[in-house]
């Protein structure tokens, strides 16, 4: 699926805009925009697309991103069943990379801010004592106003400026090729995945949401994405069984099957070229922390 454009300051009476989300999912869709973005989710649980990264979310997820990049969160099929119990909530801030002006990312005080918003363009997973750290400054900045306002995200920026607490999500040299005119139709291919990777999905399934043929859309699909789709379907597979074998006391064959793969051994294969270790060795992992 392609990103849309999104212009935050069509919707934005301040230079700083502040939303607080409660829906009964994230409805957004695949989109990049100019400015910086800060999403802090206290609520839900899902698939993130962030640039060429796939992962998991859950509350308490806290990602940075700089312009540009494309960006979606996804949740769980669950949440679009009409169960009034699930709420999709989330703390997010815009505002532009210049937002201070020229002069003032010239001075040499602040030029950590200006390699935050380099690095921020591969989108920055907010994690430890940091998370920690930015949470109450996050989640008090809806009340603010004003120069407190102002203060309150320079802070944000120092501490972001300033941390090891976090990992890159889009692969180092990522860039994307969407435009406007189609954007659709990957986040409508992104929507079908995510609601039926459990099961078997064929080129010709996805092909025919894009109305094109099976070999266009496999050259559609990776000159947008950058991967194949095979390659996307493994990887929200393999990231929804990492989910699964820290949640869930199955095994790992059940696990395998629940995920959408008909072959253990491919699911193995499969798992350790994306996560880097065997789904027993993750397993076990998991288990030695928790002791």
């Amino acid at each position: 699926m392609k990103p849309i454009l999104i212009k935050v300051g069509a919707f934005a009476d301040n230079q700083i805009t502040i939303i607080e989300r409660c829906d009964p999912y994230f409805n957004t869709p695949f989109h990049f925009h100019a400015e910086c973005e800060l999403v802090y989710v206290t609520e839900s649980h899902g698939k993130r697309i962030v640039g060429d990264s796939i992962e998991s979310f859950e509350e308490g997820d806290m990602v940075f991103l700089g312009p540009h990049i494309p960006h979606v969160w996804y949740n769980e099929e669950e949440y679009y069943k009409g169960d009034d119990s699930l709420k999709a909530k989330s703390v997010v801030i815009y505002f532009p990379k210049d937002i201070f002006g020229e002069k003032f990312y010239g001075l040499p005080e602040t030029k950590a801010l200006s390699e935050l918003f380099h690095r921020a363009q591969r989108g920055m997973k907010i994690t430890g004592a940091t998370h920690e750290k930015l949470k109450p400054e996050i989640l008090s900045l809806p009340r603010k106003e004003g120069l407190d306002r102002i203060i309150s995200l320079l802070n944000i920026l120092k501490t972001l400026s300033e941390t090891r607490d976090c990992y890159y999500l889009a692969s180092t040299g990522y860039s994307h090729a969407y435009n406007v005119k189609d954007n659709h139709k990957i986040d409508e291919v992104f929507k079908y995945v995510m609601n039926n990777f459990s099961k078997e999905i064929s080129l010709q399934d996805v092909a025919s949401i894009t109305n094109l043929s099976p070999q266009s859309f496999c050259r559609f699909f990776k000159n947008r994405t950058k991967k194949s789709f095979v390659q996307f379907l493994n990887e929200v597979r393999i990231g929804h069984a990492c989910k699964r074998l820290t949640e869930e006391d199955w095994s790992i064959a059940e696990i395998a099957y629940s995920c959408g793969f008909k072959n253990l051994s491919n699911f193995n294969r499969f798992f350790k070229e994306i996560v880097g270790k065997t789904p027993k060795e993750y397993k076990n992992e998991l288990r030695l922390k928790e002791a």
